[in-house]
């Protein structure tokens, strides 16, 4: 029950605050991180001045305070808990960060997504979010942590996350990103999964022969690694072989002509010709424009299958089935953990995996 009409709202951080000011807020920031319930015993005064790392005067006051806006109440033993009233609004009042690799912009189109997913979430929930990039390769400062309750972090910018810094100073959800135990919980895309699903949808198609190219360098990317690993289990499964499927490494660039410059000499060099299952979307795309030019055409030549890119794969002629992270999914899952989370304060680690889904279109 949110009783927002007549319980303040938490108060912002401002200049010159007094002590007493001082703590209130760190005491509430301190209920919001570890998502204090009703019944549960705030820590002692002590207990709060070691943490806090200000006086027994300054968190007395801050604490008497709380209990006349009525976001505490008082126990035996001069001890606190948080009010039933307020629990909803305290967590309501959660304020979300959400740090995506970029500059200006979001760089990868399907995080992009999912931060417009996150937005209409918070949106629906009341949460406040803020959004901040961190250009890729530039480690993170400090400044991630300042007015931020809860922090959620994309693949790209997680592995600077985890080199930065050794204790996270508030839960972290990871987003796709490379499990990690330090996280609260880790939400990741089954790829595997989405391997199989492209596999079963060649093999519907009536697919023989399969070459899988992916970009040189990202086998080991555990994502990339669990999508080709999803799809050979399935292509060998239903006896398929082996000889009939070829694993690719393409040579990577940020330049779209250089990528397409090197799958057509691929291609010009293949003895015959495949079905595709492309594990990167923007890889799929050259794939599927260097076809085209070469005049191959689609579904009756050959077939093929992309991972991500579905809203470029829409506009491509002729449209590209892709396999699609849900990031709608990702967006709900996340904001579901962060409003409830179950599990006692402390325990990390929690692995939520979210199926991708077969956006079925013309090449395929």
């Amino acid at each position: 029950m949110i009783i927002s009409n007549h319980v303040d709202s938490p108060p912002k951080a401002k200049e010159n605050v007094t002590r007493r000011d001082s703590a209130k807020q760190q005491i509430i920031h301190y209920i919001r991180v570890h998502q204090i319930k009703p019944g549960e015993k705030l820590p002692t005064i002590r207990a709060f001045c070691d943490h806090l790392k200000i006086s027994r005067d300054a968190t007395w006051r801050g604490l008497r305070e709380l209990k006349k806006d009525g976001w505490i109440r008082d126990l035996p033993m001069r001890r606190y808990t948080v009010a039933d009233a307020v629990h909803t609004e305290i967590l309501r009042s959660l304020r979300l960060r959400a740090i995506f690799s970029g500059d200006k912009y979001i760089y990868f189109s399907g995080f992009r997504r999912l931060a417009d997913a996150l937005k209409a979430q918070c949106l629906q929930q009341g949460l406040d979010l803020s959004i901040k990039l961190l250009p890729l390769n530039e480690p993170p400062s400090e400044s991630i942590w300042k007015n931020c309750d809860v922090l959620l972090v994309d693949s790209d910018s997680s592995s600077s996350l985890l080199k930065q810094f050794k204790e996270f100073p508030v839960p972290v959800v990871g987003l796709d990103a490379d499990y990690s135990d330090r996280y609260r919980t880790n939400l990741v895309t089954d790829h595997q999964l989405g391997g199989r699903l492209a596999a079963e949808r060649l093999i519907q198609k009536g697919s023989k022969r399969v070459c899988v190219p992916f970009f040189k360098g990202s086998g080991d990317n555990p994502r990339v690694k669990a999508r080709i690993e999803g799809f050979m289990q399935t292509w060998i499964e239903t006896g398929r072989g082996a000889d009939n499927l070829s694993i690719v490494p393409i040579e990577w660039s940020s330049s779209s002509f250089e990528v397409s410059v090197k799958v057509h000499e691929f291609l010009k060099r293949l003895d015959k010709l495949s079905d595709f299952f492309a594990t990167d979307g923007h890889l799929a795309i050259s794939f599927l424009e260097v076809l085209c030019y070469m005049g191959v055409d689609f579904p009756s030549r050959s077939k093929l299958i992309g991972y991500d890119a579905a809203q470029m794969g829409a506009l491509t002629d002729p449209p590209m089935t892709t396999v699609q992270q849900d990031m709608e999914a990702i967006a709900k899952a996340a904001i579901e953990r962060i409003v409830d989370f179950a599990h006692p304060t402390g325990k990390r680690g929690e692995v939520l995996r979210i199926p991708p889904v077969l956006v079925k279109r013309f090449s395929c």
